[in-house]
Protein backbone atom coordinates (compact mmCIF):
# COMPACT_ATOMS: atom_id res chain seq x y z
CA UNK A 1 0.00 0.00 0.00
CA UNK A 2 2.78 2.68 0.84
CA UNK A 3 4.36 1.59 -3.12
CA UNK A 4 1.07 2.35 -4.43
CA UNK A 5 0.64 5.70 -2.17
CA UNK A 6 4.19 6.67 -2.96
CA UNK A 7 4.02 5.86 -6.90
CA UNK A 8 0.60 7.71 -6.58
CA UNK A 9 2.24 10.72 -5.70
CA UNK A 10 5.24 11.13 -8.26
CA UNK A 11 2.22 10.62 -10.87
CA UNK A 12 0.34 13.97 -9.25
CA UNK A 13 3.79 15.47 -9.73
CA UNK A 14 4.54 15.04 -12.89
CA UNK A 15 0.75 16.17 -13.96
CA UNK A 16 1.74 19.84 -12.76
CA UNK A 17 4.48 22.01 -12.88
CA UNK A 18 5.16 25.49 -11.52
CA UNK A 19 7.01 27.80 -14.30
CA UNK A 20 8.08 31.57 -13.26
CA UNK A 21 8.81 33.92 -15.79
CA UNK A 22 12.08 36.08 -15.82
CA UNK A 23 11.04 38.57 -17.98
CA UNK A 24 7.25 39.20 -16.31
CA UNK A 25 8.31 42.44 -13.96
CA UNK A 26 10.02 44.26 -16.74
CA UNK A 27 7.12 43.43 -19.16
CA UNK A 28 4.33 44.62 -16.51
CA UNK A 29 6.27 47.97 -15.99
CA UNK A 30 6.77 48.66 -19.80
CA UNK A 31 3.17 47.95 -20.15
CA UNK A 32 2.00 50.45 -17.61
CA UNK A 33 4.44 52.71 -19.15
CA UNK A 34 2.63 52.34 -22.63
CA UNK A 35 -0.38 52.98 -20.57
CA UNK A 36 0.44 56.14 -19.55
CA UNK A 37 2.00 57.30 -22.37
CA UNK A 38 -1.69 57.23 -24.00
CA UNK A 39 -2.85 58.53 -21.41
CA UNK A 40 -5.11 55.46 -21.13
CA UNK A 41 -7.03 54.21 -17.82
CA UNK A 42 -6.01 57.35 -15.49
CA UNK A 43 -8.21 57.61 -12.55
CA UNK A 44 -6.84 60.19 -10.09
CA UNK A 45 -5.35 63.63 -10.75
CA UNK A 46 -2.67 64.54 -8.17
CA UNK A 47 -2.67 68.24 -7.80
CA UNK A 48 1.44 69.37 -6.06
CA UNK A 49 1.51 73.57 -6.57
CA UNK A 50 -1.60 73.72 -8.61
CA UNK A 51 -0.56 71.62 -11.41
CA UNK A 52 -2.47 68.25 -12.24
CA UNK A 53 -0.44 64.88 -12.47
CA UNK A 54 -2.83 62.06 -14.45
CA UNK A 55 -1.77 58.71 -12.66
CA UNK A 56 -3.07 55.03 -12.07
CA UNK A 57 -4.66 54.77 -8.18
CA UNK A 58 -3.48 50.78 -7.94
CA UNK A 59 0.25 51.61 -8.84
CA UNK A 60 0.42 54.40 -7.06
CA UNK A 61 -0.72 52.31 -4.10
CA UNK A 62 1.29 49.47 -5.08
CA UNK A 63 4.28 51.47 -5.10
CA UNK A 64 4.63 52.96 -1.42
CA UNK A 65 2.93 53.01 1.85
CA UNK A 66 2.06 56.73 2.03
CA UNK A 67 -0.36 55.95 -1.26
CA UNK A 68 -1.17 52.71 0.19
CA UNK A 69 -2.73 54.16 2.71
CA UNK A 70 -4.38 57.10 1.47
CA UNK A 71 -6.01 54.68 -1.53
CA UNK A 72 -6.11 51.63 0.41
CA UNK A 73 -6.75 52.55 3.92
CA UNK A 74 -10.78 54.12 3.84
CA UNK A 75 -9.71 57.63 4.36
CA UNK A 76 -11.89 60.00 1.55
CA UNK A 77 -9.09 60.21 -1.24
CA UNK A 78 -10.53 56.62 -2.31
CA UNK A 79 -12.95 58.17 -4.04
CA UNK A 80 -11.82 61.52 -4.66
CA UNK A 81 -10.51 62.05 -8.09
CA UNK A 82 -8.50 65.20 -7.40
CA UNK A 83 -5.78 65.22 -4.31
CA UNK A 84 -3.74 67.24 -3.24
CA UNK A 85 -0.06 66.72 -2.10
CA UNK A 86 1.56 69.43 -0.20
CA UNK A 87 4.91 69.85 0.96
CA UNK A 88 6.64 68.22 -2.26
CA UNK A 89 7.51 70.12 -5.60
CA UNK A 90 5.70 69.12 -8.96
CA UNK A 91 9.30 69.08 -10.30
CA UNK A 92 10.07 66.49 -7.97
CA UNK A 93 6.74 64.42 -7.92
CA UNK A 94 6.92 64.08 -11.89
CA UNK A 95 10.17 62.64 -11.06
CA UNK A 96 9.34 60.68 -8.61
CA UNK A 97 6.30 59.22 -10.85
CA UNK A 98 8.60 58.31 -13.25
CA UNK A 99 10.45 56.05 -10.70
CA UNK A 100 7.31 54.34 -10.11
CA UNK A 101 6.61 53.64 -13.83
CA UNK A 102 9.78 52.49 -14.94
CA UNK A 103 12.11 52.27 -11.65
CA UNK A 104 14.63 54.56 -13.01
CA UNK A 105 15.58 57.65 -11.94
CA UNK A 106 18.51 60.66 -12.71
CA UNK A 107 19.80 62.50 -9.81
CA UNK A 108 22.11 65.61 -9.58
CA UNK A 109 23.82 67.96 -7.27
CA UNK A 110 20.19 70.45 -8.64
CA UNK A 111 17.77 67.91 -7.50
CA UNK A 112 19.16 65.24 -4.69
CA UNK A 113 17.96 66.87 -1.51
CA UNK A 114 14.51 67.59 -3.01
CA UNK A 115 13.80 64.08 -4.13
CA UNK A 116 15.39 63.06 -1.29
CA UNK A 117 12.64 64.99 0.86
CA UNK A 118 9.36 64.31 -1.32
CA UNK A 119 11.29 60.19 -1.36
CA UNK A 120 10.91 60.88 2.78
CA UNK A 121 7.68 62.65 2.57
CA UNK A 122 6.01 59.81 0.32
CA UNK A 123 8.10 56.93 2.04
CA UNK A 124 9.58 55.83 -1.25
CA UNK A 125 12.96 53.63 0.68
CA UNK A 126 14.23 53.08 -2.79
CA UNK A 127 14.42 56.47 -3.48
CA UNK A 128 15.85 57.35 -0.07
CA UNK A 129 18.37 54.72 -0.50
CA UNK A 130 19.35 56.22 -3.99
CA UNK A 131 19.71 59.82 -2.94
CA UNK A 132 21.54 58.75 0.25
CA UNK A 133 24.15 56.91 -2.02
CA UNK A 134 24.36 59.58 -4.56
CA UNK A 135 25.17 62.46 -1.95
CA UNK A 136 27.64 60.15 -0.48
CA UNK A 137 29.30 59.65 -3.85
CA UNK A 138 29.63 63.55 -3.59
CA UNK A 139 30.91 63.89 0.28
CA UNK A 140 33.98 65.65 1.31
CA UNK A 141 35.45 67.18 4.00
CA UNK A 142 34.08 70.38 3.28
CA UNK A 143 30.25 69.24 3.22
CA UNK A 144 30.08 66.29 5.80
CA UNK A 145 28.16 68.82 8.24
CA UNK A 146 25.56 69.69 5.51
CA UNK A 147 25.44 65.97 4.99
CA UNK A 148 24.67 65.60 8.70
CA UNK A 149 22.14 67.82 8.67
CA UNK A 150 20.21 66.43 6.24
CA UNK A 151 20.08 63.13 7.59
CA UNK A 152 19.40 64.48 11.67
CA UNK A 153 16.54 66.75 9.54
CA UNK A 154 14.68 63.39 7.58
CA UNK A 155 15.94 61.30 10.22
CA UNK A 156 18.27 58.98 8.12
CA UNK A 157 20.32 56.74 10.60
CA UNK A 158 21.42 55.21 6.88
CA UNK A 159 22.83 58.88 6.12
CA UNK A 160 24.39 59.00 9.37
CA UNK A 161 26.24 55.77 9.56
CA UNK A 162 27.53 56.14 6.10
CA UNK A 163 28.81 59.49 7.14
CA UNK A 164 30.56 58.05 10.37
CA UNK A 165 32.15 55.26 8.06
CA UNK A 166 33.94 57.79 5.67
CA UNK A 167 34.98 59.62 8.61
CA UNK A 168 36.52 56.69 10.59
CA UNK A 169 38.24 55.69 7.41
CA UNK A 170 39.60 59.53 6.53
CA UNK A 171 40.07 59.84 9.98
CA UNK A 172 43.85 61.00 10.01
CA UNK A 173 43.43 63.83 6.77
CA UNK A 174 39.80 64.86 8.45
CA UNK A 175 41.29 65.29 12.00
CA UNK A 176 43.95 68.08 10.67
CA UNK A 177 40.72 70.25 8.81
CA UNK A 178 38.49 72.77 10.10
CA UNK A 179 35.51 71.04 9.45
CA UNK A 180 36.38 68.99 12.50
CA UNK A 181 36.85 71.39 15.19
CA UNK A 182 32.73 71.93 14.19
CA UNK A 183 31.85 69.24 14.77
CA UNK A 184 29.29 68.20 18.23
CA UNK A 185 31.61 67.55 21.02
CA UNK A 186 29.40 64.28 21.28
CA UNK A 187 29.57 63.33 18.02
CA UNK A 188 33.37 63.58 17.92
CA UNK A 189 33.51 61.40 21.28
CA UNK A 190 31.47 58.89 19.71
CA UNK A 191 33.81 58.60 17.01
CA UNK A 192 36.77 58.53 19.01
CA UNK A 193 35.82 55.42 20.98
CA UNK A 194 34.97 53.61 17.82
CA UNK A 195 36.84 50.22 16.87
CA UNK A 196 36.27 50.45 13.80
CA UNK A 197 38.80 54.22 13.72
CA UNK A 198 41.67 53.92 10.81
CA UNK A 199 45.00 54.84 12.36
CA UNK A 200 48.55 53.62 12.50
CA UNK A 201 48.98 54.00 15.85
CA UNK A 202 46.96 55.15 19.62
CA UNK A 203 49.35 57.99 19.59
CA UNK A 204 46.86 59.21 16.05
CA UNK A 205 44.42 59.43 18.26
CA UNK A 206 45.94 61.72 21.07
CA UNK A 207 46.96 64.03 18.49
CA UNK A 208 43.54 64.39 17.20
CA UNK A 209 41.94 65.01 20.97
CA UNK A 210 44.20 67.70 21.16
CA UNK A 211 43.62 69.05 17.62
CA UNK A 212 39.58 69.59 18.30
CA UNK A 213 40.92 72.40 21.17
CA UNK A 214 44.18 73.66 19.88
CA UNK A 215 46.24 74.21 16.30
CA UNK A 216 49.04 71.86 15.90
CA UNK A 217 51.39 74.89 16.13
CA UNK A 218 49.82 75.27 19.91
CA UNK A 219 50.16 71.68 20.05
CA UNK A 220 53.81 71.95 18.96
CA UNK A 221 54.98 75.20 20.92
CA UNK A 222 53.11 72.60 24.52
CA UNK A 223 50.68 75.45 24.93
CA UNK A 224 47.67 73.61 25.62
CA UNK A 225 46.40 74.30 28.81
CA UNK A 226 45.82 71.44 31.35
CA UNK A 227 43.71 73.73 33.88
CA UNK A 228 40.37 71.56 32.26
CA UNK A 229 41.73 69.18 30.18
CA UNK A 230 39.84 68.35 27.15
CA UNK A 231 37.42 65.75 27.64
CA UNK A 232 37.94 64.37 24.27
CA UNK A 233 41.19 62.41 26.15
CA UNK A 234 39.18 60.31 27.60
CA UNK A 235 38.93 58.56 25.08
CA UNK A 236 42.49 58.13 24.02
CA UNK A 237 43.47 54.42 24.74
CA UNK A 238 46.97 55.36 26.59
CA UNK A 239 47.44 51.73 27.54
CA UNK A 240 48.36 51.17 23.99
CA UNK A 241 50.62 53.95 23.38
CA UNK A 242 54.01 53.60 24.90
CA UNK A 243 54.05 55.43 28.71
CA UNK A 244 56.99 57.61 27.68
CA UNK A 245 54.26 59.96 25.33
CA UNK A 246 51.97 60.43 27.99
CA UNK A 247 54.25 60.52 31.93
CA UNK A 248 54.64 63.88 30.95
CA UNK A 249 51.36 64.72 30.58
CA UNK A 250 50.07 62.84 33.80
CA UNK A 251 52.86 64.62 35.94
CA UNK A 252 51.22 68.04 34.69
CA UNK A 253 47.92 66.93 35.74
CA UNK A 254 45.68 67.34 38.52
CA UNK A 255 43.16 64.49 40.08
CA UNK A 256 40.45 64.50 37.16
CA UNK A 257 38.94 61.62 36.00
CA UNK A 258 41.94 61.84 32.40
CA UNK A 259 44.65 61.46 35.41
CA UNK A 260 43.08 58.43 36.75
CA UNK A 261 42.67 56.73 33.32
CA UNK A 262 45.94 57.44 33.01
CA UNK A 263 47.12 55.69 36.17
CA UNK A 264 45.34 52.81 34.69
CA UNK A 265 47.60 52.29 31.43
CA UNK A 266 50.53 53.55 33.85
CA UNK A 267 49.46 50.46 35.77
CA UNK A 268 49.26 48.78 32.65
CA UNK A 269 52.45 48.99 31.44
CA UNK A 270 54.22 48.50 34.75
CA UNK A 271 52.30 45.17 34.88
CA UNK A 272 53.20 43.58 31.93
CA UNK A 273 52.82 39.78 32.77
CA UNK A 274 49.46 40.49 34.12
CA UNK A 275 48.09 42.65 31.26
CA UNK A 276 45.94 39.87 29.55
CA UNK A 277 43.87 39.88 32.64
CA UNK A 278 44.37 43.69 33.09
CA UNK A 279 41.77 44.12 29.75
CA UNK A 280 39.37 46.78 29.74
CA UNK A 281 37.70 49.01 26.67
CA UNK A 282 40.45 51.47 26.90
CA UNK A 283 42.90 48.39 25.98
CA UNK A 284 41.27 46.92 23.11
CA UNK A 285 42.76 47.13 20.13
CA UNK A 286 40.51 49.73 17.56
CA UNK A 287 40.06 46.80 14.60
CA UNK A 288 36.72 44.64 13.78
CA UNK A 289 38.48 41.96 12.32
CA UNK A 290 39.79 38.81 13.64
CA UNK A 291 42.80 37.30 11.98
CA UNK A 292 45.01 34.19 11.60
CA UNK A 293 48.89 34.87 12.43
CA UNK A 294 51.71 32.74 11.75
CA UNK A 295 54.70 32.72 13.52
CA UNK A 296 58.12 31.37 11.77
CA UNK A 297 58.20 27.64 11.62
CA UNK A 298 60.05 25.35 8.43
CA UNK A 299 59.62 25.85 4.95
CA UNK A 300 58.72 22.47 3.36
CA UNK A 301 61.06 22.80 0.11
CA UNK A 302 64.23 22.78 1.58
CA UNK A 303 63.89 22.74 5.18
CA UNK A 304 64.63 26.36 5.65
CA UNK A 305 63.49 28.14 9.09
CA UNK A 306 61.65 31.20 8.61
CA UNK A 307 61.74 34.09 11.25
CA UNK A 308 58.41 35.92 9.72
CA UNK A 309 55.25 36.83 11.21
CA UNK A 310 52.28 36.56 9.10
CA UNK A 311 48.77 37.43 9.57
CA UNK A 312 45.96 36.48 6.68
CA UNK A 313 44.29 40.03 5.83
CA UNK A 314 40.41 38.90 6.40
CA UNK A 315 39.48 41.28 3.26
CA UNK A 316 41.84 40.19 0.64
CA UNK A 317 42.72 36.83 1.99
CA UNK A 318 46.50 37.22 1.10
CA UNK A 319 49.15 36.79 3.74
CA UNK A 320 51.25 39.85 5.06
CA UNK A 321 53.88 40.05 6.94
CA UNK A 322 53.19 41.44 10.37
CA UNK A 323 56.48 42.13 12.19
CA UNK A 324 59.95 41.68 12.14
CA UNK A 325 60.75 39.15 14.40
CA UNK A 326 62.33 39.59 17.32
CA UNK A 327 63.55 35.73 18.20
CA UNK A 328 65.60 32.74 17.15
CA UNK A 329 64.50 30.58 14.15
CA UNK A 330 62.35 28.31 15.93
CA UNK A 331 60.16 25.16 14.62
CA UNK A 332 57.31 22.77 16.62
CA UNK A 333 56.49 25.77 19.13
CA UNK A 334 53.23 25.53 21.23
CA UNK A 335 50.89 28.46 20.40
CA UNK A 336 48.51 29.83 22.99
CA UNK A 337 46.34 33.10 22.69
CA UNK A 338 45.01 34.86 25.82
CA UNK A 339 42.61 37.74 25.93
CA UNK A 340 44.58 38.83 22.42
CA UNK A 341 47.74 37.83 23.34
CA UNK A 342 50.11 35.22 21.60
CA UNK A 343 52.43 33.05 23.28
CA UNK A 344 55.00 30.71 21.54
CA UNK A 345 56.20 28.10 23.97
CA UNK A 346 58.94 25.85 23.76
CA UNK A 347 59.67 24.36 20.20
CA UNK A 348 63.43 23.61 18.41
CA UNK A 349 65.85 26.21 18.32
CA UNK A 350 67.68 24.30 15.26
CA UNK A 351 71.03 25.56 16.80
CA UNK A 352 72.84 22.22 16.52
CA UNK A 353 70.56 19.74 15.39
CA UNK A 354 67.29 19.91 17.11
CA UNK A 355 67.21 20.82 20.41
CA UNK A 356 64.49 21.60 22.87
CA UNK A 357 63.58 25.29 24.07
CA UNK A 358 62.56 25.97 27.10
CA UNK A 359 61.72 29.84 26.67
CA UNK A 360 58.83 31.30 26.09
CA UNK A 361 58.20 34.11 23.94
CA UNK A 362 54.82 36.80 23.91
CA UNK A 363 53.34 39.35 21.09
CA UNK A 364 52.95 42.39 22.48
CA UNK A 365 50.18 43.71 20.20
CA UNK A 366 50.57 47.13 20.75
CA UNK A 367 53.72 47.76 20.08
CA UNK A 368 54.18 45.25 17.40
CA UNK A 369 57.00 43.45 18.89
CA UNK A 370 57.87 40.14 20.48
CA UNK A 371 59.19 40.50 24.01
CA UNK A 372 60.83 37.62 26.28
Amino acid sequence: MAEEHKAKQQSQKRLSHTYRSSTHSQSLLDGLVALRNSSSLFDVLLIVEGKAIEAHRILLAASCDYFRGMFAGGLRETQEKEVFLHGVSYLAMCKILDFIYTSEMVLNLENVQDMLMTACQLQIPEVIVFCCDFLMSWIDNDNILALYELAELYSLTQLSDKIDSYILQNFLSFSKTETYRQMPLKKVQTLLSSDKLWINSESEVYEAALLYNYTPEEIEKDQVSLQDPPKLLQMVRFALIEQQTFLKLYDKLSPCPLKENLADALAYHQNEILQPVLQSPLTQLRSEFCCVVGFGGMYSQDEDMSDEVKFLNPLTQEWRTLTPAQMPNMSNQGIAVLNNFAYLVGGDNNTAGYRAEASCWRYVNFSVSINM
